[in-house]
């Protein structure tokens, strides 16, 4: 990636790819909001320019929106300027299927919530005391792609609306941090562009993962007894790896709630017991980092082309199947994710077109996981009957094998009174 471009340059682009390609939305009577909110961090405390939003606030229109800030982002101040992406991670609760997880501070619609918007700026302001409405800190750039959860096997739970805020001012409001949150962290945008330098490709060193128990999803009810048949079909199946990227964070840019951070970082939860942040590192997966591949898409300023050959998205791969069993499922699912959610199939580049009952609609792009469940719905079932004709058939020429070997054995001792009667079987 070519970090020679000053990261208010992927803000502006942002900005204008937020007014001008309509975001989708799932219906769900499940909702929750994220927000994802961008500061700017000056070099050596430079002094910080101010925003003009006067005629912003006069029109409140999207044209007024990118005007505003492409004058405020314009700015010879801000070209060295740094971005940085706020990132939390919630405390850890007994049952808590988020317990310890990395994210983005927000939580589930209310039925006092006016909007999806309104979600999203309430959560943040009860979880780390931030106040997303005040103009004078924060402006609201728009929303991303509804970014739906999926049960195992593409069942949807939730469906989560991701909400972009930019920092407008130089010092960022103090934090309370509840007690959902065990701590919060800036991580620089230089981090997240090294994903597209250097694309992780599947089960190689550079790879992180975290495995996802099958049988334990399915079944989870044997999760303690564990019967026979649980263990053997555990051990055929085995696991699915989703991606992980690490980011990295430092104590100066971290506000931590629970002194032992190691220990806030372990959580027993459906995903097994296991490390979700470091003292240097925040792991991001699922459905976070299916959020940020959304927000890192639209802020491209260069063509995807050019950042590398091997880049699909920073969320890459899909996840994947035990390597050596499924390899063929994983060959399959890799293919297909090369075409189907190549950075030319995805906005800002890509846009779909629907004419239904209401009318034409804009910008309906596929979820992330959805396109995922729909490939492995085909692959999984194709790879297990190839495996059973082909076990079938090699069955088929052992039984026939041991059966000749047998009749020729009997042929050797022909006198014996028992071998016409075998021979004539």
């Amino acid at each position: 990636m070519e970090t020679s471009i000053p990261h208010v340059e992927f803000v502006a682009q942002l900005v204008r790819h937020l007014v001008s390609v309509p975001p989708s939305h799932f219906q769900s009577t499940k909702r929750g909001s994220v927000a994802l909110i961008i500061r700017l961090v000056l070099p050596n405390d430079d002094p910080f320019p101010t925003i003009d939003i006067t005629s912003f606030a006069q029109l409140k229109t999207p044209a007024s929106l990118v005007q505003v800030l492409s004058a405020f982002l314009s700015k010879p101040e801000l070209a060295a300027a740094k971005a940085q992406i706020l990132f939390i991670q919630r405390a850890k609760y007994p049952g808590d299927p988020w317990s310890g997880h990395i994210g983005f501070p927000g939580g589930k619609r209310d039925v006092t919530d006016t909007s999806d918007q309104a979600t999203a700026e309430r959560e943040t302001k009860e979880e780390l005391g931030v106040d997303l409405t005040n103009p004078s800190h924060f402006m609201y750039l728009g929303r991303l792609d509804d970014t739906c959860l999926y049960s195992l096997f593409s069942l949807m739970r939730m469906v989560a609306s991701p909400h972009v805020y930019l920092q407008v001012s130089k010092a960022t409001p103090e934090m309370a941090i509840s007690d959902e949150v065990a701590s919060a962290h800036w991580v620089d945008f230089d981090h997240i562009l090294q994903a597209m330098a250097r694309p992780a490709m599947p089960f190689s060193k550079a790879y992180r993962s975290i495995p996802i128990n099958i049988v334990s999803r399915l079944f989870p009810g044997y999760r303690l007894a564990r019967p026979l048949w649980y263990r053997l079909l555990d051990r055929v199946v085995g696991s699915i790896h989703y991606t992980v990227l690490p980011l990295k964070h430092t104590p100066q840019n971290s506000i931590v709630r629970i002194a032992d951070h190691a220990a806030a970082a372990t959580t027993e939860s459906w995903c097994g017991s296991m490390s979700f942040a470091s003292d240097t590192e925040l792991y991001l997966w699922g459905l976070s980092l299916g959020i940020l591949s959304s927000l890192v898409d639209l802020s491209l300023p260069i063509k995807p082309h050019l950042v590398s050959r091997a880049y699909v998205s920073i969320a890459s791969p899909w996840p994947q199947m035990e390597p050596y069993l499924w390899a063929d499922v994983n060959y399959v699912l890799n293919k297909a994710h090369a075409i189907l959610w190549s950075p030319y199939r995805r906005k800002p580049w890509y846009v779909k077109v629907h004419q239904g009952p209401q009318g034409r609609t804009v910008g309906n792009n596929d979820d992330f996981f959805q396109t995922y469940f729909r490939v492995l719905r085909v692959a999984f079932p194709l790879s297990c009957a190839c495996k059973a004709a082909i076990l079938g058939y090699l069955s088929k020429l052992a039984i026939s094998g041991t059966i000749r070997v047998v009749k020729l054995l009997l042929t050797q001792f022909s006198e014996h009174p028992c071998t016409s009667w075998l021979l004539s079987i």
